[in-house]
């Protein structure tokens, strides 16, 4: 297939004419000056949308935030298996830390796609929900330190609004408090100090009582180039995007990247080969609900299922519809790519080699944290994490934009069908308790029919080189944070 443009734009020569940044470097005489990353004149703005809950989120984020050939004009932070306090909080420090302090910062749709389908023209049809404060006479801005235990102010089982997001049944409560903390490295990160980089709660649909697909909108409106959607977590906001959008608005997309789905009868998911699923390997047949050991894969019960998809399903479907039906070029990441792109134990040393930067250092003890986590709490030994839970997801989408030719995609064409709650289950009083909850509500197919433009499912990439993209990106120093941690003398 021939691939547009972008693919063969010039290629990134991070830190060539750089200087290098060790482990401890800091401030210095940069004083109480913000540190503001180099980015191109001509430097294509990025809306991203995701939830920037767990460690694949954070590296990415740091990954485009390094690159000089892109601006991340805005965040949009979604619900899911933590709060969306934590979240923006994740945001707000990468960013800052690493010099990008221009970004807004908003959260995602409370409302799944119904208000739109039915007329209601994205406005939500009850009264929005504000959520209440973690500790009482408290404001919502950062989570503890990982350190702190003795405050009892954690803030991790607040409800989402939503009402059909599954995370919180389908996500172990062990790695929903370690994502809450980044595995209990975020305290590494500085903390953000810019005024407008304070969350203070959860206000209504956004921020501030606004609904978060009319600010991409406007933003949309008021940029001069088209930029890059990025679509990390579920697809709520971009299908109220869609579904609002004006064909002018539409035809500012340059491009989407998501990461979402899974396919069967397409590597690794294939009767005979041995993929991510613990026990019977031919059974994880795409999806990553009951991919970890813990949930006992013995089963094929939702194996189907990829938990981005699987939270809004019709949201999902509405999406992949419009981006074909406006011919807006996408590009899909689904599991398959994925699922073969984990974490080793040699990820952790490279990155912590000699003259690392801070955001090397960082990311290779947040690696090791994993590590030393799921080798104590689950079946296994210390590098279990490496071999058959931890994959690189997000990341592996961020390299999609930043290296698409290094990856050396295989690209499969065609359309996308999301399956859907069946009417007994949709209106029954328990949708989604996990008994009677259908197993193949979100499984992703691909199709040859349909209208408009085919999304670009991106099926299968070179691994060993996304790992060492990733690392020698992380390792450059330029754009590099200029403080932050130092990498440990002896790794575990």
């Amino acid at each position: 297939m021939k691939l547009k443009h972008w693919f063969s734009a010039g290629a990134l020569l991070l830190g060539s004419l750089a200087t290098l940044a060790s482990c401890n470097a800091d401030s210095g005489h940069h004083g109480n000056k913000l540190y503001q990353a180099s980015k191109n004149e001509d430097a294509q703005s990025i809306i991203w949308i995701g939830d920037f809950n767990n460690f694949d989120d954070a590296v990415a984020l740091m990954l485009i935030a390094k690159d000089p050939r892109y601006t991340l004009e805005l965040a949009v932070v979604e619900d899911s298996f933590n709060t969306v306090a934590h979240g923006a909080n994740t945001v707000y420090n990468i960013l800052e830390w690493l010099g990008n302090n221009d970004t807004k910062v908003i959260r995602g749709a409370y409302f799944a796609t119904e208000e739109v389908a039915y007329g209601a023209n994205g406005k939500a049809s009850i009264t929005p929900v504000n959520d209440d404060k973690a500790v009482a006479g408290r404001d919502d801005y950062q989570l503890p330190n990982s350190s702190d235990f003795t405050t009892g102010t954690w803030n991790l089982e607040r409800r989402n609004a939503m009402g059909i997001n599954l995370y919180g049944q389908y996500v172990p409560g062990p790695w929903r408090d370690n994502g809450s903390t980044l595995y209990g490295t975020d305290h590494l990160i500085p903390r953000a100090k810019q005024a407008h980089y304070r969350y203070q709660g959860n206000n209504g649909v956004s921020f501030n009582f606004e609904l978060a697909e009319d600010i991409i909108l406007d933003t949309l409106d008021n940029l001069e180039k088209p930029p890059v959607v990025f679509n990390t977590g579920k697809l709520t906001t971009l299908a109220r995007v869609l579904g609002k959008a004006n064909e002018e608005q539409l035809d500012k997309i340059d491009r989407v990247i998501m990461m979402g789905g899974g396919f069967e009868n397409y590597e690794p998911f294939t009767a005979d080969h041995e993929a991510a699923c613990f026990g019977d390997k031919s059974r994880n047949l795409g999806g990553n609900i009951f991919s970890h050991p813990s949930f006992g894969c013995d089963s094929d019960f939702s194996t189907h299922q990829e938990f981005n998809i699987l939270l809004d399903p019709l949201s999902a479907q509405w999406a992949f519809d419009a981006l074909s039906e406006s011919n807006i070029e996408t590009y899909l990441v689904p599991t398959n790519s994925t699922d073969m792109a984990k974490v080793q134990g040699s990820t952790i040393e490279a990155l912590a080699k000699r003259r690392a930067t801070p955001e090397a250092c960082y990311t290779s003890q947040l690696l090791s944290s994993i590590r030393e986590f799921e080798g104590g709490d689950f079946q296994g030994n210390g590098d279990f994490a490496m071999d058959a839970v931890i994959r690189l997801w997000d990341i592996i989408a961020a390299l999609v934009l930043l290296e698409p030719e290094t990856l050396e995609m295989d690209l499969v064409p065609g359309f996308i069908e999301v399956d859907q709650l069946n009417a007994g289950l949709a209106d029954s009083m328990t949708p989604y308790d996990p008994i009677t909850f259908d197993p193949t509500v979100g499984k992703t197919t691909i199709t040859e029919s349909g209208e408009g433009l085919e999304v670009n499912v991106v099926m299968g990439i070179n691994h060993d080189a996304a790992r060492t993209a990733m690392i020698e990106r992380l390792r450059d120093g330029f754009n590099s944070a200029r403080k932050g941690p130092r990498c440990r003398a002896k790794l575990h």
